[in-house]
């Protein structure tokens, strides 16, 4: 198991990957590494503002990444060398969460949550977005997680601090998940098949396996915050804020891939898309750990 820290001494909210190309979301910026992690710049440098904005939230797709800030979704269609500002809304809402439909190269689909003003759905590759919150009764959205069948199914899942809400309609309304209100907050989501998962502030990793009508628990409730779960090579991945578990048989069984030491919080993660078994958690003291 291999260890790479970067120095660079502020939270990293989230971490997006698109062929090997990294990118951090910093409270200073958003950074990108071409070189396994060798090497971080800061892809904000080209914008004009200064001290410049903490990035919160990033999605990538090739050569497009879409960066949140307090206010606005930063496009770039050059790999984060230039940015083009796209103001959502006014008051100003801060992006919390970044997703991109499975078939974003070709429909240009995405949503950005909002720490108070709910969701906002993109068509056009983050060129114009729209608030869509018909239905959204919580609009302090924390986690967004297209289906995987998204391109026919049009269903979008929407983590908040209430619990669970999904749209049939590619985002253009919404309908409350049957989610035991005592697991709110809801941080992170994954969809897998007829799977939901959802990964909790005090009561562990929730699964559904009947599209959110019952629940288990697949962590136990005494498991810190589950920060982020995603899905990997058919395996499911679930960050707590102090260990990186990992299960194969879709979250019945776990195995822990790293625990922190007490001087780390673990809050963000990525997958190595050319790397079954390499790992990235981004902590809230600046480190980028590599697992793997």
């Amino acid at each position: 198991m291999n260890m790479m820290t970067d120095i660079i001494p502020d939270a990293v909210y989230a971490l997006a990957q698109t062929g090997a190309v990294l990118y951090a979301a910093r409270f200073s910026g958003l950074y990108r590494s071409s070189d396994g992690g060798a090497t971080w710049t800061n892809t904000f440098s080209a914008l004009e503002a200064d001290p410049k904005p903490a990035a919160t939230a990033v999605a990538a797709s090739g050569q497009t990444v879409l960066a949140g800030v307090n206010g606005a979704v930063l496009r770039s269609q050059d790999g984060g060398q230039q940015w083009t500002i796209v103001g959502l809304a006014s008051p100003l809402p801060h992006v919390v969460a970044l997703a991109l439909s499975p078939q974003f190269a070709t429909d240009g689909v995405a949503a950005a949550g909002t720490s108070e003003d709910g969701v906002f759905i993109t068509g056009d590759a983050g060129q114009t977005w729209v608030a869509w919150n018909f239905g959204l009764l919580d609009l302090r959205v924390l986690a967004l997680a297209f289906s995987p069948d998204f391109a026919t199914d049009k269903v979008l899942y929407a983590a908040s601090e209430s619990g669970i809400f999904r749209s049939h309609n590619g985002g253009r309304s919404w309908r409350e998940v049957d989610f035991p209100m005592r697991a709110a907050p809801v941080l992170s989501l994954a969809v897998v098949g007829e799977c939901l998962y959802a990964g909790t502030e005090s009561h562990g990793l929730m699964i559904s396996r009947d599209g959110g009508q019952s629940w288990i628990t697949a962590i136990p409730t005494e498991t810190a915050s589950v920060v982020s779960v995603s899905a990997a090579n058919g395996r499911l991945l679930a960050l707590t804020e102090s260990r990186l578990l990992l299960s194969a048989d879709e979250g019945q069984t776990w195995e822990t891939l790293y625990s922190f030491p007490d001087h780390q919080q673990a809050m963000a993660l990525t997958a190595q898309s050319d790397a079954a078994d390499s790992f990235w958690v981004g902590c809230a003291q600046g480190d980028l750990v590599r697992i793997g």
